[in-house]
C-alpha cells in the first residue's frame, strides 16, 4: 500500500503505526490551536449558521467515537468486503489524504449524531479530545499484528476504505476541522482588532 502519508508499508504493525501517526499528527495540531483559545473565543460563530470553534472540537469528538466504535465492531464481527484494491483507488473521487483539504473534498453535512452542542467549556472538550484518542489508540492497538487490510467500510460520499484507511481517514477529518477551526479564530480575531 502506498500513500504519500504512510510510504510504503508492508506489516500489519506497519500499517497500524503509519495510521495511528497520522492521528496523533492531527490531534496535536487541534489541541495545540485549542490550547490557545479562550473559551469567549470558542463560543464566537463567524455567521448565525457557522459553527464555532467549541461546536467544532465537539464535532471532532462526536465523530472519533463513532468511527472508535464502528472499527471494532468490524474487527468483532471480522466483517470481510469484496472489494478490488485496485478498482477502489481508480473509482475513489479524490486520494484518501486530500479528504483533509475542504477545497478538494467539498464542504459535507454532519450525520446525525454528530451534529454539535453549542456552549460546552472548550477546556474540558480539550481533555475530551486528549483522553478519547488514548482511548481509540488503546481499543486498536491490541490488533496491530492482525492484516486489518480486508475489513472494507463504506464511506457515504467516498466509498469503501480499508479499516486502516478508516484509521487514517479520522486523522484527515480532524485537518480539514483544524483549518476550519483557524478560519474561524482569525475571523474573530479580525472582528475584535476591528472593534
Amino acid at each position: 500500500m502506498q500513500d504519500k502519508h504512510m510510504g510504503t508499508t508492508t506489516t500489519p504493525e506497519e500499517k497500524m503505526d503509519a495510521a495511528l501517526g497520522i492521528l496523533d499528527q492531527a490531534r496535536d495540531q487541534v489541541l495545540e490551536l485549542i490550547d490557545g483559545i479562550s473559551q469567549a473565543d470558542s463560543e464566537s460563530r463567524p455567521s448565525p449558521d457557522a459553527w464555532s470553534i467549541g461546536e467544532v472540537a465537539h464535532h471532532l469528538l462526536l465523530v472519533e467515537k463513532r468511527h472508535c466504535q464502528g472499527m471494532l465492531e468490524m474487527i468483532a464481527a471480522d466483517q470481510r468486503g469484496n472489494f478490488s484494491w485496485e478498482q477502489v483507488l481508480t473509482e475513489r473521487p479524490i486520494p484518501l489524504e486530500d479528504m483533509a483539504d475542504v477545497s478538494k473534498s467539498g464542504k459535507g453535512k454532519a450525520p446525525e449524531g454528530t451534529r454539535p452542542d453549542p456552549g460546552l467549556v472548550l477546556k474540558e472538550l480539550a481533555e475530551d479530545l486528549r483522553q478519547l484518542r488514548r482511548q481509540t489508540k488503546s481499543q486498536l492497538l491490541p490488533h496491530r499484528s492482525r492484516n486489518l487490510d480486508d475489513l472494507w467500510w463504506e464511506h457515504p460520499r467516498f466509498g469503501p476504505m480499508t479499516l486502516y484507511e478508516r484509521i487514517r481517514l479520522i486523522g484527515y477529518h480532524d485537518l480539514k476541522h483544524l483549518a476550519q477551526m483557524a478560519r474561524i479564530h482569525s475571523t474573530s480575531l479580525c472582528t475584535r482588532a476591528g472593534s
